[in-house]
This record gives C-alpha cells, structure tokens and sequence, in this order.
C-alpha cells in the first residue's frame, strides 16, 4: 500500500473502498499496516491531520483507495 493524492486517484480511477476517523495516531498507523494484508486496498489518503495545542487533542481522517 502506498501513500497518494485525491488528484492521482481521481487520474488513475481509483475507488473509495473506506477510510477512518481516530483521535489516536498509534492505532491509525497499525490499522493501516493492518490493511496492507488487504488486495483490494492499493493506496491511502492522510485527508486532515487537526491538532489543538491548547488540548493536545486531535483528530486524523485516513481514505482507503483500490
């Protein structure tokens, strides 16, 4: 699985096959060595990483493209 662009999928066709929304970065990173075992997922998208320094809470939305 490798790391592309909205841009690249859209040239290439690429379909949305999911994507995750976490507050823990830990977790994303092992869903998505997770996935790799999956064929049908070719590539993902980090949509938006939003942090808040006063808080230290965040958020990261992950798209899943095969």
């Amino acid at each position: 699985m490798k790391e592309t662009t909205r841009k690249q999928a859209a040239e290439n066709n690429l379909k949305l096959v999911g994507g995750i929304t976490a507050n823990d970065m830990s977790k994303v990173i092992l869903l998505i060595e997770r996935l790799k075992e999956n064929k049908n997922i070719k590539f993902y998208i980090i949509e938006s990483i939003v942090f808040n320094e006063n808080t230290h809470d965040g958020e990261i939305q992950v798209s899943f493209w095969g």
